[in-house]
């Protein structure tokens, strides 16, 4: 089974598939520089919002979330943006 490291704070790995130890301490990986560059492609956005959140300040919050869509809007149609920011912020 994949996950994507960057929902559930992991490290990449083989865990189940060839019996890698999960980390010591599941701390959320900090983001690369490149995960901070406005994706290409859809399929990536959702992640690309996740490291821009991450990396903003608490008290950042609000701004970073407002620049991080009106970027997005000028790459990707509208009912896109908002529904990879649904996904992105939905409580479960």
């Amino acid at each position: 089974m994949c996950v994507h490291p960057f929902r559930v704070g992991l490290a990449p790995g083989r865990y189940a598939s060839h019996g890698e130890a999960l980390p010591e301490t599941a701390q959320t990986p900090a983001p690369a520089a490149e995960d901070l560059e406005l994706p290409e492609d859809l399929v990536d956005l959702e992640a690309w919002l996740v490291a821009v959140l991450r990396v903003a300040a608490p008290s950042r919050l609000a701004s970073a979330l407002a620049e991080a869509e009106a970027a997005a809007l000028e790459r990707f149609a509208a009912q896109d943006v908002v529904a990879a920011m649904r996904r992105v912020l939905a409580c479960r």
